[in-house]
């Protein structure tokens, strides 16, 4: 089993500290984590042959052949590898299975809380190449032609290209993520050469993909639980919303931004308009994404995808870190991570009923990785059956009492209905893809 650390695809690593062994090995099964390049070091790109982009999930691909060479010497077997991650980590996932140059490397995958088709994964149209621009200026580069500008970039020192992240903010730290995965020129080697939302030719495998239940509070909580933050949020919505929400390329934003304010912060109700925060950052950062590219691969693939929420709350939650020490915001962000590593820095020692969620939910994962289905070769409770339809939506319920229902992240599916630039029927941004 290889891990993909998440981080926006600018910070996290892949340490034993956060990522460690003890609960995953407790089963037979071999963990593998790698570092990948983050930030402008793994997703600048100036859409050429001089740097076409996306070296970090190249970086994972090398681990994955890695993998291959090496695995049978640690005991394992080359030919049932299962590449795991959450967040951006969960994005990289799905993007080696759209990638031919990925197939092959790894039989199944699981994507926590994250897809190629997040907002914040893939950059839009135009967006490359302006941030390649930014970075020049921000370092004292040429900007193009793009052969100097790389020139220049390898005589700075590589903390000074990372430190350029703030420049990027337009308001607080967003936009969360400003340098993404690309289409690249189809050039020998290259990782995505079409985009995400294309029917893939790559071969498809048998993929876990799901949600925890309050995903938003990744961002929410940073906001809500901060006065000043709050009312800046509020106040300069029409601002901001287009900036964090990733719709500032969409010809009407305003269009969006209204639809928005009506659907998720309307009226005066601080309770009711910070609940509309924590959904409009589940919605459109996760949910949304997460059944769009359910529902696309339906439609290619015929092997079984396993669709899950996670919705047991833990003594702990990745909210403590996120911005609130004491609140609860429900199943937060990343809040699965807890039950598959032991992460030291969470502030409540684990229950005796988390400790047995936890032996539950490796038992879901490592089946998985062992037979492409969480069913088996150990016995669960409940039997998790695949999705059959875009109509019903078939998800596992995974909490005390895990059950199967139907329709998952329904309301999300307001954003569908967006202008967004990957729903215009537009030629014109067709061709700059």
């Amino acid at each position: 089993m290889l891990f993909l650390h998440g981080g926006g695809w600018m910070c996290g690593d892949a340490t034993t500290a956060m990522y460690g062994p003890e609960f995953l090995l407790d089963r037979d099964v071999i963990l593998v984590t790698t570092n990948y390049r983050l930030g402008p070091l793994g997703f600048l790109s100036t859409k050429d042959e001089h740097c076409p982009g996306n070296n970090g999930l190249k970086d994972q691909q090398e681990a994955l052949r890695f993998i291959q060479q090496n695995i049978e010497s640690f005991g394992g077997n080359k030919d049932s590898v299962t590449i795991f991650g959450e967040s951006a980590g969960g994005s990289s996932v799905h993007f080696h299975m759209l990638s031919d140059t990925s197939a092959g490397l790894f039989h199944k995958a699981i994507s926590e809380s994250g897809t190629a088709l997040v907002p914040w994964a893939e950059a839009p149209p135009g967006e490359a190449l302006r941030n390649a621009f930014k970075l020049a200026k921000f370092l004292g580069c040429p900007p193009a032609p793009s052969e100097k500008f790389i020139a220049c970039l390898r005589t700075k020192d590589s903390y000074e290209i990372i430190g350029t992240e703030f420049d990027f903010y337009a308001w607080d730290y967003e936009p969360m993520t400003p340098f993404k995965a690309v289409v690249e020129p189809d050039l020998p080697g290259a990782f995505l050469t079409r985009n995400a939302r294309d029917t893939p030719k790559a071969p498809s495998v048998p993929w876990m993909t799901g949600l925890t239940k309050n995903e938003g509070c990744l961002k929410s909580v940073w906001i809500t639980a901060n006065d000043t933050r709050y009312e800046e949020f509020i106040s300069g919505f029409d601002t901001i919303a287009p900036v964090t929400f990733y719709y500032d390329n969409s010809p009407f934003p305003e269009v969006i931004t209204k639809k928005l304010r009506q659907k998720y912060i309307n009226g005066n109700n601080r309770k009711v308009i910070e609940n509309g925060i924590l959904e409009i950052y589940s919605d459109s950062y996760f949910n949304y994404p997460a059944i769009e590219a359910v529902e696309l691969t339906l439609n290619h693939s015929p092997e079984p995808i396993y669709l899950y929420e996670l919705t047991y709350r833990a003594a702990n939650s990745f909210s403590q870190i996120f911005g609130d020490p004491e609140g609860d915001y429900g199943v937060c962000h990343a809040d699965d991570l807890m039950h598959l590593f032991p992460i030291h820095f969470l502030s409540q020692p684990f229950s005796e009923r988390d400790i047995e969620f936890s032996k539950y939910l490796i038992t879901l994962w490592t089946n998985f990785a062992t037979s492409g289905n969480p069913n088996k070769p150990n016995n669960i409770p409940t039997v998790w059956k695949p999705v059959t339809s875009r109509e019903k939506m078939e998800y596992l319920d995974i909490g005390l009492k895990s059950r199967m229902k139907e329709g998952l992240a329904t309301r999300s599916r307001f954003w569908g209905s967006l202008p967004l630039w990957h729903n215009l029927d537009s030629q014109r941004l067709r061709d700059e893809l």
